[in-house]
């Protein structure tokens, strides 16, 4: 066996051995700043190992259910402690497979979702559209301009229900803010307050109101105009809090709570371009299939695999329109479901936990104790412990339907016996599940967005912890109002 010479770096220059080794260094050093930012999946792993242990310790207990006009109801007088279920060392292991099986439809809508936005990106749509908004609002004092995208992001979430749709608006928006001399934190926040907002007052969304009001046998989407003022004032607070941060790091960048990460997106560089031809086009079918979706979503019921359809021919008919080609828009497609990826496994994660604690049986056990909480409690005070009720609720159970189903049955009896309106009781309810899944880490689609984002969980977290807090006391103070003047109609 012989060896070139040709190959050893002693027989190179010292110029060329000394930018080699510097290469490697600067190759070491990306390597270490990357494992250093903390990765979604170490906090959901911890998360889960506590539950696995947790578990153990809590008694098993179910409910009696039923099925009423195909959805899953309780009876609230049916409680009873069953012989324990355990959790073992295996069943760790065993929660990442039955995590991913049962996350697999809204993982699925996160990729496809991904691949129709991999088209309207690599066509260069997505760059063209931001262009022109920024042109359009950078006239506009950051006020104005921030609270217009928050009202618009707001009433869709709140219409619809699906603040996943944050995962697309994430990369739309913060290229816009940077470009304005802002943050990653401040175009992620004014997607996510937006969303929060329109969550927690849930106008029309039917994966809570509408099935909240169906067990309490209210008009569908009755008292909407007060959840119409809630959400107003939500996002008031939102934008003032933001405008703040901003106004902050706008002067002292150094003072952003992401100041030396690394950002995922590049700055708007032109505020102005002009849309071709094939552009418009293209523009033109995704407005419509967009509107489709929004329409579907709210009159047709729209499931993920109906959302699904909706963003794969949302890819196929707006690479068309560009004039592209069935194999350009294929890899398009595929280059932004790989771009999606992260984002979608960590769903699976707190389906993982969710698993555990339905193998274990102590959701249920769990749920009892926290509505007992609420009993002999009267007036006000009971709808704010419906609310606190709620929020801890959605860190176990944070499926916004999966908590209308098991968790109405209790909470409106127990508002019967409270003397608080049926309604009032739905509102906070809505409240607590709605602005709680922009804190939790439990909630696979917030970790996603902020993967997405490019934001570490903790940083997050140092940002809304304390916005969170105010819109929680404002939310406490809502209900009370809402308490007080009788929101009903009963």
């Amino acid at each position: 066996m012989s060896y070139s010479s040709k190959s050893d770096d002693l027989d190179k220059p010292l110029d060329t051995q000394e930018q080699t080794s510097d290469r490697q260094e600067a190759s070491t050093s990306g390597q270490d700043a990357e494992y250093k930012e903390q990765h979604p999946f170490l906090m959901l792993s911890v998360i889960l190992v506590l539950v696995c242990i947790s578990a153990n310790f809590i008694p098993s207990g179910v409910f009696e259910r039923t099925v009423v006009d195909g959805r899953t109801l309780i009876d609230p007088e049916s409680f009873q402690v069953v012989e324990k279920s355990y959790v073992g060392f295996t069943d760790f292991f065993l929660s990442f497979f039955e995590g991913f099986k049962q996350a697999s439809g809204l993982m699925a809508m996160v990729l496809f979702v991904g691949g129709a936005f991999g088209v309207v990106k690599y066509i260069g749509l997505l760059e063209a559209s931001i262009n022109s908004l920024a042109g359009k609002l950078q006239h506009l004092h950051f006020l104005p301009m921030t609270l217009t995208l928050i009202l618009s992001f707001g009433t869709l979430v709140s219409l619809t229900g699906m603040y996943e749709l944050s995962i697309v608006l994430v990369p739309l928006i913060v290229p816009l803010y940077l470009r304005f001399g802002y943050d990653v934190i401040v175009g992620t926040a004014v997607v996510l307050v937006g969303a929060c907002a329109g969550l927690g007052a849930g106008m029309t969304n039917p994966f809570f109101t509408a099935i909240a009001q169906n067990i309490a046998e209210l008009p569908l989407y009755s008292g909407i105009l007060f959840r119409m003022a809630t959400f107003l004032i939500l996002a008031l607070i939102g934008l003032v809090y933001i405008y703040f941060y901003a106004k902050k790091i706008k002067s002292d960048p150094e003072r952003s709570i992401t100041h030396g990460l690394p950002v995922k997106f590049d700055e708007v560089e032109s505020l102005s371009s002009k849309m071709s031809p094939a552009l418009k086009r293209a523009a033109i079918v995704f407005l419509g299939m967009f509107a489709f979706l929004v329409y579907g979503s709210i009159n047709l019921g729209f499931s993920f695999s109906q959302m699904s359809a909706t963003f794969i021919a949302m890819a196929i008919f707006v690479g068309l329109a560009y004039g592209a080609g069935p194999n350009r828009i294929c890899h398009m497609f595929a280059r932004g479901m790989s771009e999606m990826m992260i984002a979608a496994m960590v769903i699976f994660f707190a389906r993982s936990i969710l698993f555990v604690m339905e193998e274990s049986q102590v959701i249920d056990t769990v749920i009892n104790y926290l509505a007992g909480l609420i009993g002999g409690v009267s007036g006000q005070a009971g709808a704010t412990l419906i609310l606190l009720v709620q929020t801890v609720i959605n860190f176990l159970v944070p499926s916004g339907s999966g908590q209308a189903a098991i968790t109405m049955p209790i909470i409106i009896p127990l508002s019967d016996i409270m003397e608080v309106n049926r309604q009032v009781a739905i509102l906070a309810s809505q409240l607590g599940d709605g602005m709680s899944n922009f804190i939790f880490p439990t909630n696979g689609a917030l970790i996603a967005i902020l993967s997405v984002a490019g934001i570490p969980y903790l940083k997050w977290l140092r940002f809304f912890g304390p916005l969170y807090l105010v819109l929680f006391a404002t939310a406490i103070t809502l209900v009370s109002t809402a308490s007080m003047i009788g929101y009903g109609p009963f």
